[in-house]
């Protein structure tokens, strides 16, 4: 009768024992998943090598004077100078990665983060960027249509 007094309670610790060891590794992995994937990379976003604008894209171009289209993982900002001219730089601001604009008015790329501005070839004209803006090239098709290519920089 002692015997199954002693095998009583320890059964009932081991099972207590199991139901805490799966709640901690339930905790633990409910703090781990977030993490890992956020320092996952991610996919890539759109298609690599040259990428033919969008009808959409070249009328928000004439319209707005410029557009940010997604080449490969980067964001690439194409835009139309006062001359019709086109250019291509990347959209992402050197200092601490806000996206850049086109303002047409002042023929600068500007960035609203921290006041950064650039020239249309992209050279840093004031505020904090370190660098200049990477260029791609671009160019209008006897069709009407823009292709970019991103350059490997």
């Amino acid at each position: 009768m002692a015997e199954s007094r002693t095998s009583s309670p320890a059964t009932r610790r081991s099972v207590l024992n199991l139901l805490l060891t799966m709640g901690g590794l339930g905790w633990l992995a409910s703090v781990l998943y977030p993490v890992i994937s956020y320092l996952r990379p991610l996919p890539m976003q759109g298609p690599s090598g040259p990428v033919g604008l969008t009808r959409a894209e070249i009328g928000k171009i004439e319209r707005d004077k410029f557009a940010i289209i997604p080449v490969g993982t980067r964001r690439v900002l194409v835009f139309e100078d006062s001359s019709g001219e086109l250019h291509a730089l990347d959209a992402k601001c050197t200092h601490e990665g806000c996206t850049v604009r086109y303002v047409s008015g002042e023929s600068l790329i500007w960035c609203a983060c921290h006041n950064g501005r650039f020239d249309l070839e992209g050279h840093v004209l004031g505020g904090p960027p370190p660098r200049p803006l990477a260029r791609h090239a671009v160019q209008r098709q006897a069709d009407g249509g823009i292709m970019v290519a991103v350059s490997k920089a």
